[in-house]
This record gives C-alpha cells, structure tokens and sequence, in this order.
C-alpha cells in the first residue's frame, strides 16, 4: 500500500510538471502569433506621383496604405512599427524617416520629395521580433519626362568636386560631378584682375570642357550653375591659375571624386518568408554609407520565422504524445500493483 502511495505521488508530480511545460509551449505560441501580410499586400497600396490642387507633382512620391486590409484577418498593426523606403535608380534602399499622415480611420500616407528624373521603387517593412518583413511594390515610378521636370520647378543640385587642372600656358580642364536632371551648365570665370573673363554653355550629360585663350601664368575664380527649365542651382566655385609651376600643387590637392557613394551596407535583420506575396521581390535593406564606415558593416542575417499555427500545432502535438507516454505508464504500474 505504501508503495502504491509513493507511485501515485510521483505519477502526480510527473504530470503536474509535464502540463506547465507544456502550458509555456503553448503561451510563447501565442506570444509570437503576431499578424502577417496578405498575400495580395498590393492590392491595398497606392503608389505614384503625388496630386496637388494645381496638378501632379513630379517631385514628390505619394505612397497610401490600408493597414487593416493589408494583414491577414484584419489585425490593427501600430503605426510605430510601419516603415517606408524608397530606392532611386541603382542606389541603395533609404529609410524614410517621417511618420505617415493618417488619412480618415483606414489610411495612412507619405508624402517623399524625389528626383524626378529617375526610377524610383517602393516597399514597406513591418518591425518583427528580431527582423524585418517587407513588402516591395511590383510597379516603379518615374522617370518624369524632361517636359514634366522642366514644369516642375525642380532645382538641380550645385555642382561639386570641381577640378580643374593646366594644360598649357593658357588652357585647363575642368571637371565636375554631374547634377541630377541637369539640361545644361552655365561656366562663368574671371582673372583676379577682372580684366580677361568670359562663358560658356555645355550639355546636362557633360561634366568636363576645356578652356582656352586664357591669359598665362595668371589667377582665375570659376563659377559653374546647373539648369532645369528657368530653374537653376546655387554656384558651384573653384580658384585656379594656368602657372604651370603651380601645376603640381593643384593635381596634389585637388580630386575627382562621385558624390554619390554607391556602396550600401546592411542595417536592418530581414525576416525569411515561408511563403511569397504578390508582387514581392525584396532585398535586404540598404543604405548609402561613408566609406570609413565600411570597415564595421556586417554580412547579412536571416531569421526564420515559424509560422504561428504551425508552432501551436507542434506544442500540442507534443503535449498529446507526453500524455499518451504517461497513461501507458500509469496502466503498467496499476497491472503490476
């Protein structure tokens, strides 16, 4: 009887044991069970040049978004974990760091200046327990045509990392970064005299033109503007002389450098997706870095992401095979007693 006591106890204690890891299981299941996308997440987006009361705006993006009808079984997300980037031709993936605009109770809206003269692509990403999932739009948009971008009122971008270096006694080139959507740059220079000036035009796609007929061994200041339309940029401004013994001095101190850094690092863990989305052709998130900062960027990390269901599934599934093991313990002891 003692023995049979001692049994029952243990038997009791096992399966009290069993039942509260089992509980933990089943609780971190639904922990984790936060509400994913649809599968047609695009059908609930809206993506284009933004509409003002005078007309389209060719220099900024509108992205809206039903949030509600975008998850599965129309769970509410917190704005807060909503995130919009955009990418601009062949550059990287840039986090937009405003919050979206609600629009009435079932939208929401950003509203991104752009370059009107490029291709830009869309996504969204949802803050996830260690990741990011994300949603790319399957259509671009842009390039404007030029006609649209001279409407606009787009003021390019100053010209940059002007260079110039002597050819000759009274010739130097001149070099420069390019300035987005440029139809043309204005070059202006002047001698400290003021007596030998001049100027010029050159096409949008040109950044370099030489120039000659100046006087020798003399000190000049260089002034070049970027044009859309009847818009134009602030001045770009470089010294320089055609002495040639100062030749070396100027190609020592002087570089020809982009001004946009095309290497992209990765700063956010992409979620791995079970199953595909329409219109979903993501990639992990990038963004345009400086070069000392190269050194730290770490390769990209994947998380899985188990499906909910399928982890509620697992739990008890496991907490049935526990409780099968236990009965056919408790039945052997009882036969032997």
């Amino acid at each position: 009887c003692g023995a049979s006591s001692s049994v029952v106890r243990f038997i009791n204690q096992a399966m009290q044991e069993s039942l509260n890891i089992i509980l933990v299981l089943v609780g971190q299941s639904v922990i984790e069970a936060v509400p994913g996308l649809g599968k047609n997440v695009a059908e609930f987006m809206e993506v284009g040049f933004s509409q003002g009361r005078t007309g389209t705006r060719f220099t900024e993006l509108a992205v809206t978004v039903r949030p509600r009808d975008m998850f599965e079984d129309g769970e509410d997300v917190d704005i807060e974990d909503f995130s919009l980037e955009v990418k601009a031709g062949d550059g990287c993936w840039t986090k937009v760091r405003e919050s979206p605009v609600r629009i009435g109770k079932e939208k929401m809206m950003w509203r991104v200046k752009i370059v009107p003269c490029k291709e830009h692509l869309v996504r969204i990403g949802i803050k996830r327990d260690g990741c990011v999932e994300y949603f790319q739009y399957p259509e671009a948009v842009g390039p404007a045509s030029t006609e649209q971008i001279a409407n606009s009122h787009f003021r390019p971008r100053m010209p940059e990392n002007i260079y110039i270096a002597p050819l000759g006694g009274d010739s130097v080139t001149v070099n420069w970064s390019l300035s987005e959507c440029a139809e043309s740059y204005d070059i202006w220079y002047e001698s400290d005299s003021g007596l030998d000036l001049g100027n010029m035009t050159v096409s949008g796609g040109d950044g370099s033109v030489t120039v000659m007929g100046l006087e020798n061994c003399t000190e000049y200041t260089m002034k070049i503007v970027a044009l859309v339309g009847e818009d134009f940029s602030e001045e770009g401004e470089a010294d320089f002389t055609t002495c040639q013994e100062n030749s070396t001095d100027i190609l020592g101190t002087m570089k020809v450098e982009n001004a946009y850094d095309s290497t992209c690092k990765i700063i956010d863990k992409q979620c791995e997706l079970l199953t595909p989305r329409l219109g979903d052709f993501t990639s992990p998130d990038m963004e345009v870095v400086q070069k000392e900062d190269l050194e730290v960027s770490a390769e990209p990390e994947f998380e899985v992401k188990t499906d909910p269901e399928a982890q509620t599934g697992q739990a008890m599934s496991n907490y049935s095979s526990l409780l099968c093991t236990l009965l056919t313990q408790i039945v052997f002891i009882l036969i032997v007693s």
